[in-house]
């Protein structure tokens, strides 16, 4: 395994799904550490297509079902996220505990100016994809920056506490999905939810730093 320290510089462009799950939702699918700590607040699914990163390009999944009171802190969490580079998987769980699986990703533009995005589980057993979703996006950019609306990320992993905020900015217009469908055996089930607002950031930046990391005490 090549090591690819933090901090990483991840460019290339996504979609952004900001839904308000609530805390029913976002307590089923949080990890032990956080159970039953869900918190009124904002959740987020994202779907991107990394161009360039410090582990060179990949496709990226994942949700952040809500906010939870750790501690003294209010923080967010990601309990579900596929990549498609296994240099990301490893080095995303080192760097910031993030538990990376590994998938397959097709971005495949459609003739009616929308896309299709397909992400598909390395398991034989599994015969449909994890996801397929297809947006169609808006002409008006404006600028977008985490600094409206930060995640800052708390995960356990391997015995130890890792806590992050990165940071970012890029072009966005706002975007409708016009399909979604879901394999629940390998991701979490949003069809039942409506995104308060989808955006394509195109093209963004982001910087995710060191995390900062304690041994964990039982």
């Amino acid at each position: 395994m090549t090591n690819y320290p933090a901090p990483w510089t991840l460019r290339g462009y996504g979609y952004i799904l900001l839904y308000r799950f609530g805390t029913g939702f976002a307590n089923s699918q949080a990890p032990d550490f956080l159970s039953n700590k869900a918190l009124p607040g904002f959740g987020s699914v994202m779907l991107v297509n990394y161009q360039t990163s410090d582990c060179g390009p990949y496709g990226e999944l994942l949700v952040i079902p809500g906010k939870y009171q750790y501690g003294q802190e209010k923080k967010h969490t990601i309990s579900k996220i596929y990549v498609s580079s296994q240099a990301s998987v490893d080095n995303g769980r080192i760097n910031w505990g993030i538990p990376k699986e590994l998938a397959q990703f097709n971005f495949e533009p459609q003739s009616d100016k929308s896309e299709k995005v397909t992400v598909t589980s390395g398991n034989k057993e599994e015969s449909s994809p994890i996801l397929t979703a297809r947006f169609k996006t808006g002409p008006v950019p404006f600028p977008v920056s985490t600094r409206l609306l930060p995640f800052p990320l708390i995960q356990h992993l391997d015995g130890q506490a890792f806590r992050t905020t990165f940071s970012g900015n890029g072009t966005g217009r706002f975007a409708t999905m016009t399909e979604l469908n879901i394999n629940e055996n390998l991701f979490p089930d949003l069809r039942c939810f409506k995104p308060l607002v989808i955006i394509k950031v195109d093209p963004f930046e982001i910087t995710f730093p060191a995390a900062k990391i304690n041994k964990l005490t039982c």
